[in-house]
């Protein structure tokens, strides 16, 4: 099956652009920071004077803007992430449905040809008897460990 929407990669903002972005915002913010600590200081050695008061207010309220763009900015890549995500999903169920379709068709194909696919059919199992005998393995593991401790904490002698 072709894919109806070959459009995935191109939805989405790559993220050169928002490296740009963060970029234009980094070098704003170190001369705000030089500027703000040295109206800081000022302004904490002058505190009635409403000049300094008013430039290190100013200073602030540009520093609280970048923080709010930077903050949108990391949620349009959190919003990006999400879509990506989804589209993802939707892919690995496309994938998985092709994937049986691909089987159901070898499997048909062999029974026209009076000839089995066995060498990638024992693949296949072998894939799976390994992934049951992994999990089987480690289960009776952790159920062994379970199984001591519980009995090692019911016939703790007591101290007395």
């Amino acid at each position: 099956m072709e894919l109806e929407n070959n459009d995935y990669e191109h939805n989405f903002k790559k993220s050169e652009q928002y490296k740009e972005k963060i970029h234009q915002l980094d070098s704003g913010v170190n001369l705000l920071l030089n500027e703000f600590k040295k109206l800081y200081v000022i302004t904490n050695m002058h505190p009635s004077n409403e000049e300094y008061q008013t430039q290190h207010q100013n200073i602030i309220n540009s520093l609280a803007e970048i923080l709010s763009k930077l903050f949108s900015i990391s949620n349009d890549v959190q919003v990006n992430i999400d879509n990506l995500n989804k589209k993802l999903f939707e892919l690995d169920i496309l994938i998985t449905q092709e994937r049986e379709k691909n089987k159901e068709l070898k499997r048909k194909l062999g029974i026209v040809e009076n000839k089995s696919n066995a060498a990638s059919e024992m693949i296949s199992d072998y894939k799976d008897i390994y992934d049951k005998r992994y999990l089987r393995n480690w289960s009776l593991l952790l159920s062994s460990i379970v199984c001591i401790v519980a009995v090692g904490a019911i016939y703790r002698p007591l101290n007395i």
